[in-house]
């Protein structure tokens, strides 16, 4: 029976379905040492909210599977699990909905300034509503970065919602899909910078996308515009958003992520009324870990039963472990 190891339990669902098929260890902690004693005889690595550090996998003699427990996969050494024939899984779009409408909502409270509307409220200032300066985002240009499942999903909803036109960049993605979904896609970064009212962002963070928002692209942004980030915090230049949100060239933003995580109490972000903030949760609701858990126990499955997992990120991987 393969041993499958897990850095931090599931969903109870998955737990439950995994553990009748197969011999399941938690992880006590997430300490290097731990896990590297733990990988020596497991089969499979199942990674959830852990950081792995490159050298683990060099401890487990017998691993053939990781799955991480979620779509993004930068915690995970792809290249280094590829030479060592080890086929990468995520979970697809396991979380996708939930993540669209995190960001959908946070977007709207932005505009709204609903914390800033509900401090006031509660701490007596009732009068305060006649300076609020929040904005209506009906009709507005959705800009999409990065039209995977979370960004189509989103540019569905905003203009089911709120009417938006959508806009979006994505050099990955055929004209047609954006087309049948009635978005239109540009082939420049700047251009979705400079005519979207709401930016919204949804891509992996890779070299490419690091820092893709920095300080010469914020400076493009409409003045009254709404940023979102709800992928990876290193896509946006932090210290320059800080910034133009501080000399008020834009109107607000909602931020999930955060270039160091879990956010450092001193972080300029955290004293700005303008921006609505969430610890990187906007996958954790309970459907969604139910629907995360279950595709982690999909794919591992899939793998140990012969079967073509659906969500590889390395298949060159894949390719080398059917040919053993």
């Amino acid at each position: 029976m393969p041993k499958i190891l897990l850095t931090e339990a599931m969903h109870q669902a998955g737990m439950e379905a995994l553990e009748k098929e197969f011999d399941v260890v938690v992880a006590p902690d997430k300490n290097p040492s731990t896990l590297k004693k733990l990988i020596a005889d497991a089969d499979c690595l199942v990674v959830k909210l852990t950081r792995i550090e490159p050298d683990l996998m060099d401890h487990g003699p017998k691993l053939k599977l990781i799955v991480k427990h979620a779509a993004g996969t930068n915690d995970i050494d792809i290249d280094r699990a590829t030479a060592r024939g080890i086929p990468v899984l995520n979970t697809g779009d396991a979380n996708a909905l939930s993540v669209a409408e995190h960001a959908l909502s946070g977007i709207a409270a932005v505009a709204k300034r609903t914390v800033v509307m509900d401090r006031a409220t509660r701490e007596g200032r009732w009068n305060d509503k006649l300076d609020n300066r929040s904005i209506d985002i009906s009709g507005s240009t959705l800009g999409l970065i990065g039209l995977g499942n979370i960004g189509l999903i989103l540019a569905k909803k905003a203009r089911a919602a709120f009417d938006m036109p959508v806009i979006a960049y994505d050099p990955y993605v055929p004209k047609e899909r954006a087309e049948e979904n009635g978005i239109e896609l540009l082939r420049d970064v700047d251009a979705i910078c400079s005519q979207a009212d709401v930016l919204s962002l949804h891509v992996p963070l890779t070299a490419e996308t690091h820092h893709i928002i920095d300080a010469r692209r914020l400076g493009l942004m409409k003045p009254g515009a709404i940023l979102a980030n709800f992928s990876r915090g290193g896509i946006v230049d932090e210290a320059a958003l800080f910034e133009i949100l501080k000399e008020g060239r834009i109107f607000g933003a909602a931020l999930d992520v955060f270039e160091v995580e879990p956010v450092a109490p001193d972080n300029p972000l955290l004293k700005l009324d303008s921006v609505i903030l969430s610890p990187h949760a906007a996958a954790y609701t309970d459907s969604s870990r139910k629907r995360l858990a279950l595709a982690v126990v999909e794919g591992v499955k899939d793998f140990f039963e012969g079967r073509s997992p659906r969500f590889v990120v390395n298949r060159a991987a894949l390719q080398k472990t059917s040919e053993r």
